[in-house]
């Protein structure tokens, strides 16, 4: 994971790299341009999109993005034209197998073709039947034995959607980006899909090279949103919409960073009036982005990201002695729904990697107790109506909370049997007084089905422990 999120952090750069080279081929204000690769590299290393790019799971999802922005740059170029269809369908091939999301450059790319002014309608049709022909060799092979997931719904269940329900999803996606409430994010996204379309009718008459490209990578932004409101509202809850989803944060760049390419360039051309609105404009997105990435906010969803981390980590490396199914869910959120072939491929490429000495610590197979010192309490058992049980109590390590709580039941030979695996991270101020501001979310607890696990079950028997996921060790919690 570590080595994927290297890759993943580089790959980025490279995509300012070519956004910078798209920049010069634009304007030649230095500048200007360094301004506006400091808003993209702030748009696509948005810090709420931070669980993304620790998890290593980004790169499949830039390179698509990548694909466009070169064939924007090939279009710029002063090459040939059939050697240019050529490149625009290698790299959307390239995005297409990438990621399937990347079939949308295919659509995009055409656009390249279309509005290329430097050749004649008869030699344009030509080249577009050219690429429409590629592009249907690279689908055949594509689709060939394709089976659709049962989990995804197919694109008519749309139609069963109000289109005040459709408009709304596909807003909400575009102003994800600057966001994270589904309303405010309609907002947003109302704001800009009407702000590029004002500048797409403003340029309609003469829309010169140096922006056409950015108007064309703008609409690759709502493109998408067009092909997710298509194939995820269906699968969508208003409690969980798939439009507030953090993984498509890094494709939402696009609009915004157009927009903003777009008036910079107009503002050389144009009265005072159209400045002081382009310079409210610049200030609303900056108090949006702001809103977005608050610091505190950051730093509250980065704790919390590492607690639930910690927790499938240690269910993972526990797996030899107990199977808990939301642990795939927990360390890989994005995969939708759970099914248990998903958690069992994931428990045998652990057990590979752990016999490889990939993992440091490797999945446990012994039980470590260190016995000395205070670690925690079980502060409480309580039975319910359903007949389970609600644990809770707290739990620390020597150098910081706890990373799980693993609860056990002593068997015939006097071993321990692992029950349950508990998440850690509530509030304890009375924990952080004694121990310090480190353990303040040292708190813990669950809903444990034990009587129906062991017909004997005893109050006095059930053990808890403190895990240290870095070294594999129990540390036993008191009662």
């Amino acid at each position: 994971m570590k080595i994927e999120m290297l890759v993943g952090l580089h790959f980025g750069f490279f995509m300012s790299v070519l956004i910078y080279l798209l920049l010069l081929l634009t304007n030649k204000s230095f500048y200007k341009n360094v301004f506006l690769l400091i808003i993209y590299d702030l748009l696509l290393f948005s810090p709420a999109s931070f669980s993304r790019w620790l998890r290593g799971i980004t790169i499949h999802r830039l390179i698509p993005d990548a694909c466009l922005i070169v064939n924007a740059l090939i279009f710029r170029l002063n090459i040939n034209q059939k050697l240019k269809v050529c490149l625009y369908s290698f790299f959307c091939a390239v995005s297409q197998y990438s990621f399937s999301g990347g079939i949308v450059v295919w659509a995009i790319s055409l656009i390249f073709i279309i509005v290329d002014n430097k050749v004649i309608l008869n030699e344009k049709l030509k080249f577009i039947g050219l690429f429409v022909l590629l592009f249907t060799i690279s689908n055949t092979f594509y689709f060939k034995n394709y089976v659709n997931p049962p989990y995804h719904t197919k694109p008519s269940e749309i139609l069963k959607y109000y289109w005040q329900d459709i408009g709304a999803y596909f807003l909400a996606f575009l102003g994800n980006i600057f966001g994270e409430v589904y309303d405010l994010d309609i907002f947003i996204g109302l704001f800009l899909f009407l702000s590029f379309t004002l500048l797409l009718i403003l340029n309609l008459k003469v829309i010169k090279d140096e922006i056409i490209v950015w108007f064309i990578i703008g609409f690759y932004t709502i493109a998408l949103g067009v092909v997710n409101t298509i194939t995820r509202l269906p699968m969508s809850t208003h409690e969980n919409s798939h439009a507030l989803r953090v993984d498509y944060i890094i494709h939402l760049a696009y609009l915004p960073l157009s927009i903003m390419v777009i008036t910079l360039y107009l503002l050389e051309y144009n009265s005072q009036n159209f400045k002081n609105l382009s310079f409210c404009f610049l200030g609303l997105i900056t108090a949006f982005y702001i809103n977005k990435n608050q610091p505190t906010k950051i730093l509250h969803g980065l704790q919390e990201w590492q607690y639930h981390y910690n927790y499938g980590k240690s269910c993972i490396q526990l797996v030899n002695f107990y199977k808990k199914d939301d642990c795939i869910m927990v360390l890989f959120p994005f995969v939708e729904p759970k099914y248990s072939w998903n958690l069992d491929l994931i428990i045998t490429r652990f057990k590979n990697l752990s016999q490889l000495n990939v993992l440091r610590p490797g999945i446990v197979k012994d039980i470590k107790i260190y016995h000395q010192g205070e670690w925690g309490y079980i502060d409480s058992i309580q039975a319910d109506k359903n007949g389970f049980f609600k644990i809770s109590g707290w739990a620390k390590l020597p150098t910081r909370v706890a990373d799980a709580v693993i609860l056990a039941y002593p068997n015939e030979s006097n071993g321990l049997v692992v029950v349950d695996i508990l998440s850690i991270g509530q509030m304890r101020q009375d924990i952080s007084r004694l121990y310090g501001l480190k353990y303040l979310n040292s708190g813990w607890s669950g809903n444990v089905d034990l009587k129906n696990k062991f017909t004997n079950f005893q109050k006095p028997s059930i053990q808890a422990y403190a895990f240290d996921a870095k070294q594999n060790i129990f540390y036993p919690l008191k009662r």
